[in-house]
């Protein structure tokens, strides 16, 4: 099964240079306008289903819309500021792997013994130890995108169907 074409009907041989000239800006406009739309309603989901324990995750989010001669596209991103910071986010999307990981061992500032309060703080040196993260996945930038893809693509549809009708007035 062929996929969509575009057809477009001239008459006159004046016609054919300005019908092509005009219809690939015109189509351009409205995917680059179509596109940003889609983009932001993309980063409003997105946002929307972020976790927010600390709010820092969403400060790392960001959208843009890139317009390159071939090609327009429409990005939500996340722009950790470290590696560490980039695998927390990754950890949340996807979920833990289950395997055990190894920490190792490191200085921390310790105020309390359980639920009494020291006098002043005390640094304290933890041992090195083996850990098996359980973070469910939360999927929530993949999420929002799999439930708009149906919208995105007959939206995008829509514009290549009404820039041919437009060149065929």
């Amino acid at each position: 099964m062929a996929g969509p074409s575009i057809h477009i009907d001239i008459s006159g041989t004046r016609q054919v240079g300005l019908r092509f000239d005009q219809f690939p800006d015109d189509l351009r406009a409205e995917l680059h306008a179509t596109i940003d739309d889609l983009a932001q309603q993309l980063y409003a989901q997105v946002q929307a289903r972020t976790p927010t324990l600390t709010g820092r995750l969403l400060g790392e989010e960001g959208v843009t819309v890139f317009a390159d001669p071939d090609k327009i596209s429409g990005k939500v991103y996340v722009a950790a500021p470290n590696q560490q910071d980039a695998r927390k986010a990754a950890a949340l999307e996807y979920g833990s792997t289950g395997k055990a990981v190894s920490v190792t061992s490191h200085a921390m500032g310790l105020d309390h013994y359980w639920s009494s309060k020291l006098s002043a703080p005390e640094t304290v040196i933890v041992s090195a130890y083996n850990r098996t993260p359980n973070i469910a996945e939360v999927a929530f930038e993949r999420g929002p995108l799999d439930e708009m893809a149906p919208e995105i693509a007959a939206r995008l549809n829509a514009v290549v169907v009404e820039a041919t009708k437009a060149a065929n007035a």
